[in-house]
């Protein structure tokens, strides 16, 4: 018997399905390993506290509701209560984010206003707006006062702000620097379900007049 007589032995052909599913699997585990170090870097808030716990401290002598939607009188507003406003924003920022990472402190002023600052319609639009502090002492304020007092909040973690009017309505931008391409990112606070950057689609197509701050 020679080597002639041996039939040569053909390697075995992988099936298409295992390799399909040991690809999807990769996937996989990519997207979760990224997931966990997108978590590292940016966790989410937890513990965000009740307005009822900002409450007890903010200051007793508060002014009356302003009347002026120009971005330069809503500034000067903005600016006579930033200190009150600078320790709301580090209350909760640092309750809710045990670390110093801006992005989860920026999260958790969005939802502290999201969820506890009760959404009161009004039935004049661009009538005027409230002090961000009497806005946080009732606990209710229209889609402005709403916009305004999440605006004061953000800028005093060090954020850039811009109020955002459409026909009949308003709500926030923000831009955290190095996040998102330094681009401007979306708050919406009378959208319950709104997430971060997230705004209904009537909103989105709709005309825009922006009012930095």
């Amino acid at each position: 018997m020679n080597e002639n007589d041996f039939e040569p032995i053909e390697p075995k052909k992988r099936n298409p399905f295992y390799v399909l599913v040991a690809f999807v699997l990769a996937l996989a585990l990519l997207f979760l390993s990224m997931q966990g170090y997108f978590y590292l870097m940016h966790p989410e808030p937890v513990n965000i506290p009740k307005i009822e716990e900002v409450q007890t401290f903010l200051p007793s002598d508060l002014s009356e509701p302003f009347g002026s939607h120009r971005s330069n009188e809503v500034k000067i507003v903005i600016e006579n209560t930033r200190d009150s406003i600078k320790q709301v924003a580090n209350f909760i920022a640092s309750k809710s984010c045990k670390k110093a990472d801006r992005v989860c402190q920026s999260k958790a002023l969005f939802y502290f206003v999201r969820d506890e600052v009760k959404y009161v319609p009004d039935d004049q639009f661009h009538d005027q707006l409230s002090n961000p502090l009497v806005t946080l002492k009732t606990g209710g304020a229209d889609c402005e006062d709403m916009a305004v007092l999440l605006l004061a909040l953000e800028k005093a973690i060090g954020n850039e702000t811009q109020l955002v009017f459409i026909p009949g309505h308003a709500y926030a931008q923000i831009r955290i620097p190095e996040y998102k391409g330094d681009r401007w990112i979306n708050l919406e606070p009378t959208c319950k379900t709104c997430m971060m950057n997230e705004i209904p689609d009537s909103s989105a197509l709709a005309k825009k007049n922006y009012y930095e701050l």
